[in-house]
Order: structure tokens, then C-alpha cells, then sequence
């Protein structure tokens, strides 16, 4: 068989698929094989569509089309299976040639957000992302990375404590003397960096101190004060949003003030 059409939603393709796709054709003395994602999926065709040639790229006998081939099959539902698991946060299962632009693009986040978190959290995590936004322009920040920081900085807060404490066991043994409360803001930047595979340093710091306040970057200081202020909380933050469009480190100190004396308030009774 010179040629033939392979079709999935390919939402991503996952390293499991391509390497089925790979043994296919080499069982089937196949020339040529055409990828082909279906119309419908999470990500845009657009944005699928380019995810596949970036996984097929090192592959001379992969191409990526529109329209599939009259002698075309489908990839085993079973293994499609596999890309609802990348769609959830696991980006070391898409196809290695994804992985990187996963992470930097974001394609996936808000359905990791929604698979690994409560919904109130999520609806937490996306509000924080918005206030982080709006105050990242103002201050002529990357919003983007701002978004970034805002919609993943609790993406590991559903965790047992069993399961922090083993992850924090291997990799920062020092946080498990912190209250378990915080454990949180370590566990998700490695969760963040060896699984979804995200590199950005400022990102993962930003996450790391919001617990504690204990960063020292303009986007530490915005990750923090957005998790305070945030609409969903429930209380009036309108001087302390419209301070932080002002003077940054001015609404850290506050807000870091305000949640100190909140805590002893809370301890004393």
C-alpha cells in the first residue's frame, strides 16, 4: 500500500498514538501516512492541525492533511482515550514533539484546571488569573505569563497530604516542617515543571512564594496580592485592587499586613 489516511481528533496526538501510527505502517509496508484530525475537539482544528506537523516533523513518512484518504482508518478509541489524559494535565504523555509548545501556548490549562481541581477552586484559580491580568497590563507586564501564574499557582491544592508529603519527600524534604496548609505552593511548581513541562523560572517562583509572601519579583508581588482580592472571595478589595494598579510593592505590603493580622485574628478566637 503506497498511502494512507489515519484520522483522531488528535487533541493533541499522544506519544502512545504516534507510535502506534509508526508500527502500522511499518506492519503494513506502507509508503506514506496522512494524519488527519477530525473537525471536533477542545483545541482548535487551526491549533491541532499544527500540533501534528511539529509531531510528525522528524518523520519523513508522516504528513498532516485536511481530508483523509478513501482507504483511511481511525486511531483504536482506546487509545484516543489517552489524549483526554494529556487534555488533564498529563503533557508527558502527548507525542514529544508537543511538549514544549503545550506548555508555552497554554492550549490545555484550563482543562487541567477543571480535571485536578474542585470547582470552586478552579472558579478561584480563573479569577485570580483575570485580576492578575488586568493589573500585569498596567503596570506594562507580560499579562500572559501573568494569566499563566494566576490559573495554575493551585493546581495541586486537591491533593491528599499523603500524596504532597510523597512528592516533597523526593524532591524539597525541608517544606514538610511547614504547616500542611502551604505544601500546596511547592508541590505544583514541580508538578508544573516535571510533568506539564513548564520552564518559565518567574512562573514557578511566583507560585512557590504566594503561600508565604516571601518573594521578591514584581510578579510574586501580583500572584499574591490577586489570590487575596479576587472577586470570589467575597469582600470589598477595591482599595487594595485600585493600589496595586498604583504602586505594587505599596499593595503587597498591605494585603500581606491584612492577611497576618487576619490569621491572628483567627488563632486568638
Amino acid at each position: 500500500m503506497k498511502r494512507c489516511s489515519i484520522s483522531a481528533p488528535f487533541d493533541p496526538i499522544t506519544q502512545e498514538e504516534l507510535a502506534w501510527i509508526l508500527d502500522y505502517r511499518n506492519a503494513n509496508g506502507i509508503r506514506e501516512v496522512v494524519l488527519v484530525p477530525l473537525e471536533t475537539g477542545t483545541a482548535s482544528l487551526a491549533d491541532r492541525r499544527k500540533m501534528l506537523k511539529m509531531a510528525a516533523a522528524p518523520y519523513r513518512h508522516l504528513s498532516v492533511s485536511d481530508r483523509p484518504l478513501e482507504n483511511g482508518i481511525t486511531v483504536p478509541e482506546e487509545l484516543q482515550e489517552g489524549e483526554r489524559i494529556v487534555r488533564e494535565g498529563r503533557y508527558d504523555k502527548s507525542a514529544r514533539g508537543i511538549r514544549k509548545e503545550l506548555a508555552e501556548r497554554g492550549t490545555y490549562f484550563e482543562t487541567s484546571l477543571d480535571a485536578l481541581c474542585k470547582p470552586r477552586r478552579a472558579a478561584h484559580s480563573r479569577s485570580v488569573a483575570g485580576v492578575c491580568r488586568e493589573i500585569a497590563q498596567v503596570h506594562g507586564m507580560d499579562p500572559e505569563q501573568a494569566w499563566k501564574a494566576g490559573i495554575l499557582h493551585d493546581i495541586t491544592k486537591a491533593w491528599s497530604d499523603e500524596t504532597g508529603k510523597r512528592m516533597l519527600e523526593v524532591y524539597d524534604p525541608s517544606r514538610l516542617e511547614l504547616d500542611e496548609k502551604t505544601w500546596h505552593s511547592f508541590t505544583a511548581p514541580i508538578f508544573l515543571k516535571t510533568v506539564m513541562g513548564i520552564q518559565d523560572r518567574k512562573i514557578l517562583q511566583a507560585i512557590r512564594t504566594h503561600t508565604l509572601g516571601d518573594g521578591c519579583t514584581d510578579l510574586d508581588y501580583l500572584l499574591y496580592i490577586a489570590d487575596k482580592i479576587e472577586p470570589t472571595r467575597g469582600y470589598d478589595a477595591a482599595y487594595e485592587t485600585q493600589l496595586a494598579k498604583e504602586d505594587l510593592k505599596a499593595a503587597f505590603d498591605l494585603v500581606f499586613k491584612e492577611a497576618e493580622e487576619y490569621r491572628e485574628r483567627r488563632n486568638n478566637g
